[in-house]
């Protein structure tokens, strides 16, 4: 790294990241590598030198920074006269992945639909009360998304 007088905050920072990628079902490694290469001066790090930082195994590493690329939001560059590959992150390609995951919430919507239709014989009518509130939940949000991505992009555009 660059900036070694920062190394203890990013070290501190990326296992935090580790653990809010735990705490959400996820594998830690993949999240501290992003932190790592969010972080990182510069802003893309062969695979040794993620490897050396996060002292983790080469499969470990390897196989976080496969899951990162297949989910489109790492991906790497290569110089010329250099047989490396440096990995980054694709912060556009992030944007993408995070507006198309919103738009996933109408996927669920039809979940819980499904469910109240297959529960409506049911003895536990809060639990079904619960189910409808959360259902009217994503069908709100469902309908404010897309109009809020809309602002983003037009005050983003602006600029």
């Amino acid at each position: 790294m660059n900036a070694q007088h920062n190394e203890p905050k990013i070290k501190e920072m990326v296992e935090e990241v580790g653990v809010l990628m735990e705490q959400r079902g996820m594998s830690p490694m993949p999240g501290r590598v992003l932190a790592f290469l969010l972080l990182s001066e510069p802003p893309y790090r062969s695979f040794y030198d993620i490897q050396e930082f996060l002292a983790a195994s080469k499969s470990a590493i390897s196989n976080s920074l496969q899951k990162l690329m297949d989910s489109g939001i790492v991906d790497y560059i290569t110089f010329s006269g250099d047989r490396k590959r440096y990995f980054r992150v694709n912060l556009k390609k992030w944007m993408e992945v995070s507006k198309n995951d919103f738009s996933k919430i109408r996927e669920i919507e039809a979940f819980f639909k499904k469910t109240l239709a297959l529960r409506k014989d049911t003895k536990f009518l809060e639990f079904n009360e619960e189910i409808e509130r959360l259902l009217e939940f994503h069908q709100f949000m469902a309908a404010k998304i897309p109009h809020l991505i809309e602002e983003f992009e037009k005050r983003y555009n602006k600029e």
